[in-house]
């Protein structure tokens, strides 16, 4: 999900490069001759059955290079059973990555030039969340004048009803507070948090959602949580949750909270995406009086025919929902949200179309490019790695990219079929693309 917390415009990222043997990228930057506004990040899942490991790498981009679906650098993740996540550029321009494993759950990546002045990886540093784990999503937003990172940590300090959102010092990244209160054991009628995976915040208020158990089997949720951002404590549970096409409860995944500081236009709105609901909804926020209206279902997926709504992203004049199913982006536009009035026809990808970046081709055109899968979970017989019947069909392990005013798809890469791995997480380089988090 990709907003800024705190500003719609591009980022002026002041980048934090590592230089062990390798040159910094201020001495460099306008002696390469490679364009790197298509280069992307890449969180890659090895698939076991076909002998490959998880690693983190920059790819090219640019349906008009010919290095077009080429590893431009990749660096091992380190020995663990589970990859990393999801990448956020800080508003420092510090990289970071949630994990899935327990042993890395959140992460710090080294971005750096050799010799040659080209981009490279060159470190994954794992934090200590302080027990925390499976983290998700993060951002960068204030609380009583200072500002934080957060984090969701869909497993939390563990147990069934598991979940926490991390407070970290940006600077060192230290925690600062563990923000935890179970559904087993806060009272009758008192928030709570569970398996929180999307975060957004606006002001004072933040929201996360209760998605999933990280086992995808001890529990489901069909709720979001408002932490206030003075106390640093959960103050109300809204339920969103209508129908269940595929019988389990609906789990809110990602979120948006819809601000003027996106557009000024914008009246202040929370839209969440139910990924096994199929559903948008939005809650109105009143300002003034710091509270929420009632939730309702601005779109249907079981009436438009997809399913699995996943991530929220935008540029300057639309906003993105990806759907898993049947592999779409639609698009609508950012002045009249928190309405979903459309700004064209559905952005055709693949099964599982999730991420998105924005750039420019070498001749100027504007494209986007949409990672397709969801975990990389699918069909056993498929040589991937879990057989679960409802996601098998949500795993193309593919890249398609398109240009962004037509729709109409110019290439795609797909990255089981050419690096027998799957494809978790897409973000720019150096934060370049126009990707906005939250």
């Amino acid at each position: 999900m990709n907003f800024c917390s705190k500003s719609w415009t591009t980022l002026s990222l002041t980048l934090k490069l590592t230089t062990a043997s390798v040159l910094p990228f201020s001495a460099t930057a306008n002696a390469v001759e490679t364009r790197e506004e298509s280069h992307a990040m890449v969180l890659l899942r090895g698939l076991p059955t076909l002998g490959t490991s998880h690693s983190v790498a920059i790819v090219e981009l640019d349906p008009e290079s010919e290095n077009f679906g080429n590893i431009l650098s990749e660096y091992e993740q380190p020995a663990m059973e589970h990859p990393l996540h999801h990448m956020y550029y800080s508003p420092t321009g510090r990289l970071y990555a949630t994990g899935l494993d327990p042993k890395c759950s959140l992460a710090e990546i080294g971005l750096a030039r050799d010799a040659s002045g080209s981009p490279v990886v060159q470190s994954i540093d794992c934090l200590d969340t302080q027990g925390q784990i499976v983290g998700e999503d993060i951002m960068w937003h204030e609380s009583n004048g200072q500002t934080y990172m957060f984090v969701t940590f869909m497993g939390g300090t563990g147990g069934d009803d598991g979940g926490s959102v991390g407070v970290f010092d940006p600077q060192t990244n230290a925690v600062v507070k563990v923000i935890e209160a179970r559904k087993s054991q806060v009272g009758e009628g008192e928030a709570y948090i569970m398996y929180p995976h999307g975060i957004s915040a606006y002001q004072d208020r933040m929201i996360v959602t209760s998605t999933v158990h990280p086992d995808l089997a001890t529990g489901v949720g069909n709720s979001i949580t408002v932490i206030d951002l003075n106390t640093l404590e959960p103050i109300q549970n809204i339920t969103v949750e209508n129908e269940k096409p595929v019988g389990f409860p609906s789990s809110p995944v990602e979120v948006l909270f819809a601000r003027p500081t996106i557009h000024e236009d914008i009246e202040p709105a929370v839209l969440v995406n139910t990924m096994f609901g199929f559903e948008t909804w939005k809650i109105p926020y009143n300002e003034e009086a710091k509270t929420f209206g009632e939730a309702e279902v601005i779109y249907s997926g079981v009436e438009n025919k997809t399913a699995v709504p996943l991530e929220f992203y935008g540029n300057e004049t639309e906003l993105f929902i990806s759907h898993g199913l049947p592999g779409v982006v639609k698009r609508y536009d950012l002045a009249q949200l928190p309405e979903l009035v459309s700004t064209g026809p559905d952005i055709k990808a693949e099964a599982g179309a999730h991420h998105m970046i924005f750039y420019t081709s070498k001749s100027g055109r504007k494209l986007i490019a949409v990672q397709n899968n969801l975990l990389n979970l699918g069909d056993a017989a498929a040589n991937d790695p879990t057989d679960i019947d409802f996601i098998a069909g949500l795993n193309d392990h593919s890249i398609t990219v398109h240009d962004l005013d037509s729709g109409e798809r110019s290439a795609s890469l797909n990255f089981k079929d050419k690096y027998n791995k799957g494809i978790d997480n897409v973000e720019g380089l150096f934060g370049a693309g126009f990707v906005h988090h939250h």
